[in-house]
């Protein structure tokens, strides 16, 4: 069990799902493609398929993403950054990693686990296959990482302060305890295949050819919603445990955009509904209570207010919120009750 923090250059075949995690305010960058990872002040990072810039979420914090993956890079001033100066400390931050990633199996899997299959329960109780504190790297500024790839999975936390370290550990199990799936189908007229991949809400593809190695026609959507509903229930489940710890997570402000409208969200079509869609992939019941009550293709037009909620331009992610909460008042006004 682990969270990787390595470099995002690879193939979504090769990186798999990503999804970000939070951590402590800061500047972070996110990638997208099949990883999520955290960033030194608080960021997370998502490897994905796509080249693109996305979102700046909170204070400090800057969100960049790219083809192969999404980051979110955070600054800070003090913590294990400086303490870590030998083994023996760089070693007990991996013995913190295990511990918190461990309890955070347990209090998803007590909360949570009966939206979850039988078989994704069994995964989920095992950890993720492989887990790795490392010391902070500046340069890359990130510090949590999340990887899905080939049925395997890994996870890489930078050791910078131990609250950092739980709430980046805890941001990206739920990463790992989310809906993860990989569907690859052959296309032997085309002489390669295409990935289908799920991390919680979000969806990506990609066609690999055998021929050159390359990947090509990258699709993602739900990445907003996905990482909203992330920070937010990694921020939920840090309030279960203390009242400092849940507040603390809240001024990072990570995805303060996409988790304020999760929140919304949520208290319209219920916590059931939402944690169907994260924890057991059902997007089906979500993706009808909010056309039944908004409308027509709300649903799509919500999703892709969500996506540019993490946009890297603070007027793109003003804009959407504003659509969003339009969807979101008209779903209200037409049933919509509190969770």
């Amino acid at each position: 069990m682990g969270e990787i923090g390595g470099s995002r250059g690879k193939g979504l075949n090769d990186n798999g799902t990503n999804e970000v995690s939070s951590g402590s305010g800061g500047s972070k960058e996110v990638s997208v493609n099949g990883e999520t990872s955290e960033h030194s002040n608080g960021g997370e990072t998502l490897s994905g398929k796509e080249s693109h810039s996305t979102e700046i979420t909170g204070k400090n914090t800057e969100v960049r993403s790219s083809a192969d993956e999404v980051t979110i890079h955070y600054r800070t001033s003090s913590g294990w950054n400086q303490m870590v100066e030998t083994p023996e400390m760089l070693e007990q931050a991996q013995i913190s990693v295990e511990n918190y990633h461990a309890q955070s199996i347990q209090q998803i899997l007590e909360t949570n686990g009966r939206y979850m299959t039988e078989a994704d329960r069994a995964r989920v109780a095992q950890g993720v296959d492989s887990i790795k504190a490392v010391e902070h790297n500046p340069s890359r500024d990130c510090t949590g990482f999340y990887l899905y790839s080939n049925g395997k999975t890994s996870m890489e936390v930078s050791a910078i302060n131990q609250q950092q370290v739980e709430r980046s550990t805890k941001h990206e199990t739920n990463h790992f305890a989310s809906k993860n799936q990989e569907i690859i189908v052959p296309q032997p007229d085309r002489k390669g295949y295409t990935v289908y991949k799920t991390v919680g809400t979000r969806k990506t593809s990609w066609f690999h050819s055998n021929e050159t190695g390359k990947d090509t026609e990258f699709t993602s959507n739900g990445r907003g919603l996905n990482e909203g509903l992330t920070t937010m229930y990694t921020n939920q489940q840090l309030h279960e445990l203390s009242r400092e710890k849940g507040k603390a997570a809240e001024r990072q402000e990570i995805y303060s955009h996409a988790t304020e409208l999760c929140n919304q969200l949520e208290a319209i079509v219920g916590k059931d509904t939402l944690k169907e869609a994260y924890y057991g992939g059902n997007m089906q019941n979500l993706e009808k209570s909010v056309n039944e009550l908004a409308g027509e293709r709300s649903f799509e037009t919500l999703i892709d207010c969500l996506d540019r909620a993490i946009s890297r331009d603070y007027v793109v992610r003003v804009e959407a919120m504003k659509e969003a909460q339009t969807i979101l008042a008209r779903m209200y006004e037409n049933g919509g009750k509190k969770a």
